[in-house]
């Protein structure tokens, strides 16, 4: 039968057009698994956000610190250069120390080696006048013969200052002022591995920048205290 005439005939006084839309009640067990399988997605969407963030942190906090490790690194080789540098300062300022005596000594014996010369001239040809008193022949002798022994003696001690200043220059720059080469062992503390992350403290790796501070601040704070009876 048609729907306006069974409302009719079931003496509805509601107008035979007006359809009455029913639904059926949810069935708990439905819902129950439809609200576990939000909370499980909720829960998967946050645990994946997390691990995400900690990564972030984590790669953030490791290239930090092999930026710090290399710059550190690099602070250490431009200390070893600085100090070969001044110790070859040091090695110049012995050249030159030791260079002003080895010239004075050199001039020192020339000038004396010309004097030297003009003796021996007196001795040959410088030939007092016939008739001379003896007593001034003897002090003419006596002091060409001072005057020589002088000048050779000068001759020889400045001969023997110069090559004293030398071999002393040689000791200094051999044994006591040498240039600090670095060793394998100071090249090798210079440097960090990659690994030396893994043995920070755990607030560092996931150290949120802005938020906890510093690095330095960080690794402060999870030191212990030391007593002070300790320190």
């Amino acid at each position: 039968k048609p729907f306006w005439l069974k409302a009719a005939c079931s003496g509805s006084r509601e107008p035979p057009w007006a359809v009455k839309i029913r639904t059926a009640p949810p069935h708990p067990p439905r819902v129950a698994q439809v609200i576990a399988m939000v909370l499980a997605s909720a829960a998967s969407a946050a645990a994946a956000a997390t691990g995400g963030t900690g990564l972030s942190l984590f790669g953030y906090n490791r290239e930090n610190f092999l930026y710090d490790r290399k710059m550190r690194q690099e602070t250490e080789y431009q200390l070893m250069r600085f100090r070969i540098q001044q110790a070859e300062l040091w090695r110049e300022d012995v050249k030159d120390i030791i260079g002003l005596t080895s010239v004075k000594m050199d001039t020192y014996l020339i000038v004396n080696a010309v004097q030297l010369g003009f003796c021996v001239m007196a001795f040959c040809e410088g030939r007092l006048a016939a008739g001379t008193p003896q007593w001034l022949i003897g002090c003419h002798t006596l002091c060409l013969g001072g005057a020589f022994m002088y000048l050779l003696m000068s001759v020889w001690l400045s001969m023997h200052a110069s090559v004293t200043a030398k071999a002393y220059e040689v000791r200094l720059l051999t044994q006591h002022v040498r240039l600090p080469v670095p060793t394998w062992a100071q090249l090798e503390g210079a440097r960090t591995y990659g690994s030396g992350f893994e043995k920070v403290n755990a607030r560092q790796m996931f150290r949120v920048p802005f938020v906890q501070g510093t690095q330095e601040t960080v690794l402060k704070a999870s030191q212990p205290l030391v007593p002070w009876h300790d320190a």
